[in-house]
């Protein structure tokens, strides 16, 4: 951001200084709307809340994470460059209807959560961002990411948490078909201009839903320290260990 526009937010009351876990720099945090989910921003690498905590939770609880085997699904925006830009073994994958899975397009891997291609217990650690209320088959997905785990192993990620609400079911696959229980709704999507449909909306009985498809025991992870930026909606991440 220019300083002129820091400086505006400022003398508005909606900036703080910090530390941002993204970029690992003293920076200016500022305020762009009320919906700080997506409008809370690090002034020095442009990362959000949701992308913060996720980085902090990697940095506090595995410490090692860019010696790591590390699996991303759907990555986009400053963790993704990070993550690419530090960690030796890290795996950014899309998912295409029309590429084979395990093949590649525009350089990056087509992988599809419920059916992957990986060999079993081959990953250390599986990453994603606000992708799970997307995928069609959930139960599918948690499976295969478990399936993929070492023992030990670890799928980090971020989805909007409506506890303590019940699950929604928008969207379920019919035949060849989508059949509609809620009006659609989209979120942003890095391969698809056209958004990413919400099928889901996550409530109270994730974790036991996560066990129950995959054997992973999940332990969710709640931080407000707005010293790093750590504030806002949906600002929870999960952590769903693989026994050892």
């Amino acid at each position: 951001m220019r300083a002129s526009e820091v400086t505006r937010y400022r003398l508005m009351g909606k900036t703080n200084s910090g530390y941002c876990p993204v970029c690992e720099e003293k920076t200016i945090f500022v305020v762009k709307g009320s919906w700080l989910r997506d409008n809370y921003l690090c002034t020095t690498c442009g990362s959000i809340p949701r992308v913060r905590h996720i980085v902090h939770i990697l940095q506090k609880h595995f410490p090692e994470f860019r010696e790591l085997t590390i699996h991303e699904s759907s990555p986009s925006g400053p963790s993704f460059k990070k993550f690419r830009r530090e960690c030796r073994e890290y795996m950014p994958t899309y998912f295409w209807p029309d590429v084979t899975p395990g093949s590649l397009k525009n350089g990056y891997r087509c992988e599809d959560l419920e059916a992957l291609t990986l060999p079993d217990a081959s990953l250390d650690l599986v990453i994603t961002q606000d992708v799970m209320e997307h995928v069609m088959n959930p139960d599918r997905a948690f499976s295969e990411i478990a399936r993929t785990l070492k023992p030990g192993g670890a799928h980090v990620f971020t989805v909007p948490w409506y506890a303590p609400k019940p699950t929604l079911i928008r969207a379920a696959q019919v035949g060849e078909n989508i059949e509609y229980f809620a009006e659609k709704d989209y979120h942003g999507n890095p391969i698809d201009e056209g958004g990413a449909l919400v099928v889901t909306e996550w409530g109270m009985n994730l974790p036991e839903f996560i066990f129950n498809h995959s054997g992973l025991i999940t332990t969710v992870f709640v931080t407000h320290d707005r010293h790093m930026g750590l504030a806002g909606e949906f600002n929870e991440v999960f952590v769903s260990r693989k026994p050892t």
